[in-house]
Formats: C-alpha cells, structure tokens, sequence
C-alpha cells in the first residue's frame, strides 16, 4: 500500500515523497561490504531458509484413515476423516445416548477422550457403556488406526 502511494506520488511528481528522502539517503551510503548490508543480507537469508523449510516439510497428520466396506479400498483412492470431525461425530453418538447432559470429545492420533455430564446422580456403568458404543461406532466407521476410547462421567450436580 505505502509503495503503491510512493510510485503514484512520483510518477504525478516527478520526486519521490520527502518522508522515504531520510531512508533513501541513508541506504545510497551505504556500500556492499558494510556490516549493516552484511547483516541485512544473512538475516534475509535465515529468513527465506525458514520459509522454505516451512513450505516443503510436511505437518504432523491430523486425519484418520476410513476402510471401505469389507476392509477394501477402491482402486488409488482414499477416504479420510479429520481428527476434529470424527471428534464431533463421536460427540453427537453420545450427546443422543440417554442419560447424557452434554460431552466434550478430544481425538488425538492414539487417543480419544470423551467427557460427559450426566444430570444422574448415580451414573452407574454409564461410562462403560458409553465406551462400548463409541467403540462400535469407530468399528462402523471403519476407522484405522483405531484409537483408544477413554470416557469419564461427572454429574452436573458436581
């Protein structure tokens, strides 16, 4: 934007703007092999390593892989489900089960921990129930590798 307006100004002008005048007879100073240009120029270089490091290494994966039917995949494709999706797929499974208040899922990649509250005062085996549900649920869903359901129940009394 501000190089945008410096361009316009001395192309109406003929003279660039008087505030860049300080910073462009600084820079004409300057020479090749002065410690600032040396410094500038390593700087920019650690930058642009950093950026192309950053674009080229890939990310951790944040999907889990979803088999087809029978455990078959079609051709080259493949289907995945991000971690975050199978959260809220997990959440609205158990948020339907009687008994559940609400629930807070969190998917990582070997681990799923699930935390409900329920307005029962005694809850019972709820929470290993809800555990056997969520684990047939992933097995529906064909989900590989599987992680570890971990459920634990407080009441909204507490």
């Amino acid at each position: 934007m501000a190089g945008t307006w410096a361009g316009i100004t001395r192309i109406v002008t003929g003279t660039w703007p008087e505030v860049l005048n300080s910073g462009r007879e600084a820079s004409a100073a300057l020479t090749w092999n002065s410690p600032a240009v040396v410094t500038a120029a390593i700087m920019a270089t650690l930058l642009g390593l950093i950026l192309l490091l950053a674009a080229l290494l890939p990310g951790p994966h944040s999907t889990v892989r979803l088999n087809g039917p029978d455990g078959r995949r079609a051709g080259n494709s493949e289907a995945v489900l991000t971690r975050r999706g199978l959260s809220r797929i997990a959440a609205a499974h158990i948020d339907r089960t009687d008994g559940v208040d609400r629930s807070s899922v969190t998917t990582t990649a070997r681990r799923m921990e699930v935390s409900v509250r329920t307005p029962l005062h005694d809850a019972g085996d709820l929470g290993n129930r809800l555990e056997a549900s969520l684990t047939t649920k992933l097995d529906d869903l064909g989900i590989t590798p599987k992680p570890v359901v971990r459920v634990r129940v407080g009441t909204t009394n507490d």
